[in-house]
C-alpha cells in the first residue's frame, strides 16, 4: 500500500509581522523566526500583541524570544546591511541567481554577469598589445576613416569630445609630428574605439592602440588631473566598458569620477573649488558632457555588478545642451531616476513607481539610447521586485512594450556593426524578466527576444555571447519544465474525474497562433534534459504577482 501523499501547503499568511520585515516592507510569513530574517540572517522579533483595553492603559513592549542571548542582539539591522542588500537588489546578477535558482534548486549557478558586454576581454586576448606612437600604428588616411566611425556611431551617444580639437589634433599629429602625451592618448582612445565599431573581427591594430593608450595614461596617472586627462582616461573605460572584463572597467571609471572630483571639473561656477584654474581649457558644455557621461558610466557598473559608486557631493543635474542628432542628453536626463535607485537613498515605493512610470514614458530616438532607457525601466522592476510590489496590469503592458523595444533596438545596434555593451546585455535581462513575469503575453515575446541573442551570438561569436545564449536556453527549459509538471497535473485530474454524458462540453480554449509558433520547437531547440525540483517551483514567491494576480 502506497503511503498517503504528502499535502502540499498553501502559501503561509500571517497576521503578525516582525520588526524587521515591517522595516523592509516585506511580506512575512510569521515563523519564529520568519523566512526572511533566516535567508538574510538577520535578528527575527517581535511585538507582543495586547488587547486593546490593555493597550490604552500602556504602550505596547518590544519582547525578545528566549533564544536570543542579549538585549543588543535585536536591534535592527545595521543600515550598512540594507545598503548590500539595495546593491543585490540593482544588480542583474542577483536577479539572474534568484531567478534560475528557484528554477531549479538543486544547481546553484556561479556569479556571472551574462553579456555584460560581447567580448568580455577576447579582442585583446587574441593579439597581444604593443605600445607604439601612434604614428607607426595607423597613416593620416587610416586616421582619418577609423575616426569617421567614432564621430558616426559612437559620439551621438556619449557626444564629449570637442570635434574641432580633435581635428587640430589630428592634423598636428601627421603634420608637425609633435603632440603632448595626453593628446596622443586621446588619439589612440578614438582610434581603438573607431577600430571597435567598424571591424566585426579583432586586429593587432586594435589592440596596438589600447595598449598604447594605457601605457600613455600610466604615465600621467600621479599628476594633477586635467581636462585632457580625464578625457583620455573616458575614453578608455568607454572601451572598457565596450570590450573588456568587469573590474578593470569599474576600477578605471572609479578613477575617472576621482579624477573628476580632484579637478574641480565638476562645478558649475569657478567660485565654488579652489581648483578652479585647472578648468580654464574646457567650456562648461563640455565639462557638463564629461561629467554626465563619466556618472553614466560609473552607476551602471556598480548596479551590474552590485558594487558601491563613486558618488561625487553637490553634483550639478544640469543637463547638456541639445545637439541636432545628438541623443546624448536622452541618456542624461534618464540620471536623476537613476540616482533613485542609490543604496544611500533608500527611495520608497513611490519613488520607484513614479520614476518607472516617467521612464516607460519617455521618447528616445537612436537604439543605444533606447537600450539605455530599457535597462533602467528593468532595473527598477526589479528593485520593485524585490521589494514585493506587485506590478498592475496595464505596467506590466509598457513593461512589455519598452522590452519589444528592446530587442529591435539590439537588432538595429547588430545590423549597424556597433556593438553596444548593451547589444547582447539587454536581450539577456529581457529573457529574465520575461519569466518572471510568466504571462501569455510575456512567454509570447521570449521567441524574439531569443532569437536576437541567437543572431548576435552568430554574427559576434564569442564565448560571452554564446554563453549568454546557453544560459537563456537553460533558463527557458526549466520554465517549460515546470509548465509541463503543472500540465499533467491537471491532466490527470481530469483523468480521474470524467465528464458524464449529460455535462455540458467545454469547448477547448483558443491559444493565439503567435503564441505556439513561439512556444513549439522549444525542447528541441534546447537540447539535453535538467533536475527539477517541483516543490520548490509551486511554492516560489519569485514571479510577479506570486499569488496577486493568479500567476
Amino acid at each position: 500500500m502506497s503511503p498517503p501523499p504528502i499535502p502540499v501547503q498553501g502559501r503561509k499568511r500571517s497576521r503578525q509581522a516582525c520588526q524587521t520585515c515591517r522595516d523592509l516592507k516585506r511580506r512575512c510569513d510569521g515563523a519564529d523566526p520568519c523566512g526572511t530574517c533566516v535567508r538574510f540572517e538577520y535578528e527575527c522579533r517581535y511585538k507582543i500583541m495586547k488587547p486593546r483595553k490593555e493597550a490604552r492603559r500602556s504602550p505596547s513592549r518590544q519582547v525578545h524570544h528566549p533564544t536570543h542571548a542579549s538585549p543588543d542582539d535585536a536591534a535592527l539591522p545595521h543600515p550598512g546591511d540594507l545598503q548590500t542588500r539595495s546593491l543585490e537588489a540593482n544588480s542583474s546578477t542577483t536577479f539572474f541567481r534568484d531567478l534560475s535558482k528557484r528554477l531549479d534548486p538543486k544547481r546553484n549557478p556561479r556569479k556571472n554577469t551574462f553579456a555584460w558586454n560581447a567580448f568580455l576581454g577576447s579582442r585583446q586576448a587574441k593579439y597581444g598589445g604593443v605600445a607604439l606612437p601612434i604614428t607607426d600604428i595607423l597613416s593620416q588616411a587610416q586616421m582619418q576613416l577609423v575616426t569617421a566611425a567614432y564621430l558616426e556611431k559612437l559620439d551621438p551617444t556619449y557626444g564629449f569630445i570637442d570635434h574641432a580639437e580633435l581635428s587640430r589634433s589630428i592634423e598636428a599629429r601627421w603634420s608637425v609630428g609633435v603632440v603632448g602625451p595626453l593628446q596622443d592618448a586621446i588619439l589612440c582612445g578614438v582610434a581603438a574605439l573607431g577600430c571597435l565599431f567598424s571591424q566585426v573581427e579583432p586586429s593587432q591594430v586594435e589592440s596596438n592602440l589600447v595598449e598604447s593608450a594605457r601605457v600613455l595614461l600610466d604615465r600621467v596617472v600621479l599628476e594633477i588631473p586635467s581636462a585632457t586627462a580625464i578625457t583620455a582616461m573616458l575614453l578608455r573605460v568607454v572601451y572598457l566598458r565596450l570590450a573588456g572584463t568587469h573590474y578593470p572597467a569599474w576600477m578605471a571609471s572609479c578613477a575617472v569620477m576621482h579624477m573628476i572630483d580632484a579637478a574641480g571639473l565638476h562645478f558649475e561656477d569657478s567660485s565654488e573649488s579652489h581648483l578652479s584654474g585647472l578648468r580654464h581649457d574646457i567650456d562648461i558644455e563640455q565639462r557638463r558632457r564629461i561629467v554626465c557621461v563619466a556618472q553614466h558610466l560609473n552607476i551602471w557598473m556598480c548596479f551590474d555588478m552590485g558594487l558601491t559608486r563613486v558618488a561625487l557631493p553637490n553634483l550639478p543635474m544640469t543637463m547638456p545642451a541639445v545637439r541636432e542628432g545628438d541623443c546624448t542628453r536622452e541618456l542624461m536626463e534618464l540620471l536623476p531616476f537613476t540616482t533613485e535607485l542609490d543604496p544611500a537613498r533608500n527611495p520608497s515605493v513611490t519613488d520607484l513607481e513614479h520614476a518607472l512610470f516617467t521612464v516607460l514614458d519617455g521618447v528616445h530616438t537612436l537604439p543605444s539610447s533606447i537600450l539605455c532607457q530599457c535597462n533602467l525601466a528593468l532595473c527598477l522592476c526589479r528593485r520593485l521586485r524585490f521589494m514585493e510590489v506587485p506590478l498592475v496590469e496595464p505596467v506590466l503592458q509598457q513593461v512589455l512594450v519598452i522590452t519589444s523595444k528592446g530587442i529591435q533596438a539590439a537588432r538595429d545596434i547588430m545590423v549597424a556593426g556597433a556593438p553596444w555593451h548593451h547589444m547582447a546585455y539587454v536581450p539577456f535581462q529581457i529573457v529574465c524578466v520575461l519569466l518572471a513575469i510568466d504571462t501569455v503575453s510575456s512567454i509570447s515575446q521570449l521567441r524574439d527576444a531569443m532569437q536576437c541573442l541567437k543572431d548576435i551570438s552568430q554574427v559576434y561569436n564569442t564565448t560571452a555571447t554564446q554563453e549568454a545564449l546557453k544560459t537563456a536556453r537553460s533558463l527557458v527549459l526549466l520554465h517549460q519544465r515546470g509548465k509541463e509538471v503543472f500540465a499533467s497535473a491537471l491532466s490527470d485530474i481530469l483523468k480521474a474525474c470524467p465528464a458524464d454524458g449529460g455535462d455540458e462540453v467545454l469547448t477547448q480554449p483558443t491559444v493565439p497562433q503567435h503564441v505556439l509558433d513561439g512556444l513549439g520547437n522549444l525542447e528541441q531547440d534546447l537540447g539535453s534534459s535538467w533536475s527539477f525540483d517541483i516543490d520548490q517551483f509551486l511554492g516560489s514567491d519569485f514571479f510577479w504577482n506570486a499569488g496577486v494576480n493568479g500567476y
